[in-house]
């Protein structure tokens, strides 16, 4: 079963931001590009995916990410920027896309939305 994540990003991740991010999450990672670039796969040394992230989405709509997550995501600043991290169901996939949602939000700020644990978020942090 998948794990899926959303990093609530306080501030738009430059490139910088998500290269860090992919090196947080295991610098011994295999980096792909899918579906013409809008996402990137973190693979094993099998080039098994562990961990598919979508390309940043800005939303402005003020109460959107709440009615999209529920209501256990908490109040949301708007604009942030929806980061959408699966983990695949493969040994330490989960452990993978924890590491990369954090590094955006220890760089950005915001806080992360998990599949797992009703709605709650699992990390959040302050820019």
């Amino acid at each position: 079963m998948t794990c899926d994540l959303v990093a609530l990003v306080d501030g738009r991740p430059s490139s910088d931001d998500i290269l860090a991010g992919l090196q947080a999450a295991g610098e011994e990672l295999g980096v792909r590009a899918v579906s013409d670039g809008a996402v990137v796969q973190l693979c094993d040394a099998d080039d098994l995916p562990l961990v598919s992230v979508e390309l940043p989405l800005l939303i402005q709509v003020p109460g959107e990410v709440e009615r999209m997550l529920g209501p256990g995501v908490g109040p949301v600043q708007t604009p942030a920027w929806w980061v959408e991290i699966r983990a695949t169901a493969t040994k330490g996939g989960r452990e993978v896309a924890e590491k990369y949602a954090n590094s955006l939000i220890d760089r950005l700020g915001g806080k992360v939305w998990t599949s797992e644990g009703v709605g709650a978020p699992a990390t959040e942090g302050t820019n």
